[in-house]
């Protein structure tokens, strides 16, 4: 199991919305979106799947990542590997984004 977390920094609440393909034999590929706001100071997880624990592009897990701006804070962009932090804990992968500068 993987675990993808959004960690805010900030002094303000932060929201974005994520997508994820789901695969259904009945219905095909289906795009899902959910959005989320992180309190500040604080973290939560948006996804959690089985992955292979030696993917370099964690990125690629959401289909769609959208941050609403908020006035006064710069943000990380989401679509680039770099930005997810990988750590391990019981041989589990973790990817942590930390959605603020």
């Amino acid at each position: 199991m993987t675990a993808f977390i959004v960690k805010n920094n900030s002094e303000k609440p932060i929201s974005f919305t994520a997508g994820v393909i789901k695969m259904s034999q009945a219905f095909g590929a289906q795009e899902i979106n959910n959005s989320f706001t992180v309190k500040p100071h604080d973290s939560l997880i948006v996804r959690q799947t089985y992955f292979k624990k030696d993917s370099e592009n964690p990125q690629k897990w959401f289909s769609k990542f959208d941050i609403s701006p908020e006035e006064g804070i710069e943000m990380n962009d989401p679509n680039l590997s770099e930005n997810w932090k990988k750590s391990s804990k019981d041989n589990v992968p973790t990817y942590t984004f930390t959605i603020n500068k």
